[in-house]
């Protein structure tokens, strides 16, 4: 089995039981670890308005991160572009690459929370229109330097973006994707790897890598190419370990429900929209827990079964303690990666 490669994700998920600090100094303070551990990237999100996600800009929990990294590479997941002017994101992420010395990587996305867009005052129809113009405008930046710009939604003057991204012609981009095929399409026909959600399972997942390259063969690209962008695909999992499957599920129980019972978007990740008994997430298979070993023999299977390479590790899911959220780490670094 070829070498897998693995990430985290960190969501910022405020639990009725933490505090705003708890949050944010927690899941910071877990990237610090990810060199030392060997993990190759820690993904953040930003969400505005729901208690699941209390980071609004990502660009901030970025910049925290690469202050206290060195080599661990610094993933958007995502950057919910609509809703942000496209020259204050392309300088923000600019300045992110060069505080990390090239070490950004930009996932991009639509956004599916109408509230996240009526709390900016934008309206939720305009949200394919908004991305492909603002994604227009910050690849131009970023790949020339300048741009003047006469859109439906931006007007930009004459303008050198300052300053310019470390990486050239421009910091890699990522497709994320939760449910839709048309993102695994637009993927597969612009040459972007992708970075699939929890939603969809083992099959589904398999289905999508198989669009993924039909799609890019059928627009052409070569065949080398879309294999070594596949090589750095990967699935967002929840993951931990403790020293017995019970254990394993006991422990993490509380916080996945609260994450489920919570967030409104089930449905966008291919779960049952009225929230579920416990079992019913577990068997969905977007979960792996139990001991080391039968966390590592699951990644194995799934690796086989789907050929995807790539794992980003979800420890945090819905506000775990911050000491068995390091003990899961530890253990899947020591004894779950060397073995992949």
């Amino acid at each position: 089995m070829s070498k897998m490669h693995f990430g985290t994700f960190h969501l910022f998920s405020k639990a009725p039981w933490m505090s705003d600090r708890d949050v944010l100094h927690h899941e910071l303070e877990q990237t610090s670890w990810l060199d030392d551990m060997g993990f190759e990237e820690a993904w953040l999100a930003e969400h505005n308005a729901r208690v699941y996600g209390i980071v609004g800009s990502l660009q901030v929990a970025a910049a925290a991160v690469a202050s206290r990294t060195k080599k661990v590479r610094i993933g958007a997941a995502v950057t919910r572009v609509p809703l942000h002017h496209p020259l204050h994101t392309a300088e923000d992420l600019a300045a992110i690459d060069v505080m990390s010395d090239g070490r950004l990587d930009w996932g991009i996305g639509k956004g599916y929370d109408p509230l996240e867009f009526e709390t900016y005052g934008v309206p939720f129809s305009e949200r394919d229109a908004r991305w492909e113009e603002a994604i227009h405008i910050i690849f131009t930046l970023w790949k020339e330097g300048h741009i003047k710009h006469e859109g439906k939604f931006w007007t930009i003057p004459e303008v050198e973006l300052l300053p310019k991204p470390v990486q050239k012609p421009m910091p890699p981009v990522f497709m994320m994707v939760t449910q839709s095929d048309a993102s695994v399409e637009f993927a597969g026909k612009n040459g972007l790897p992708v970075i699939l959600g929890q939603g969809p399972d083992w099959d589904d997942a398999k289905r999508k890598i198989a669009l993924y390259r039909a799609t890019a063969r059928t627009a052409g690209r070569p065949e080398a190419e879309t294999e070594a962008l596949m090589a750095r695909t990967a699935q967002l999992k929840m993951i931990h370990i403790a020293d017995s499957s019970q254990q394993a599920r006991d422990e993490f129980e509380k916080g996945l429900m609260w994450y489920f019972q919570t967030s409104s978007n089930r449905g966008m990740f291919g779960f049952n929209v009225e929230p579920q008994p416990y079992d019913y997430y577990l068997n969905h298979r977007s979960v792996m827990l139990g001991t080391a070993q039968e966390v590592l023999d699951q990644i194995q299977e799934y690796k086989e079964y789907t050929g995807i390479p790539g794992i980003v590790c979800w420890f945090n899911c819905g506000g775990q303690p911050h000491d068995r959220v390091r003990r899961t780490m530890d253990a899947f670094s020591s004894k779950v990666m060397p073995k992949l």
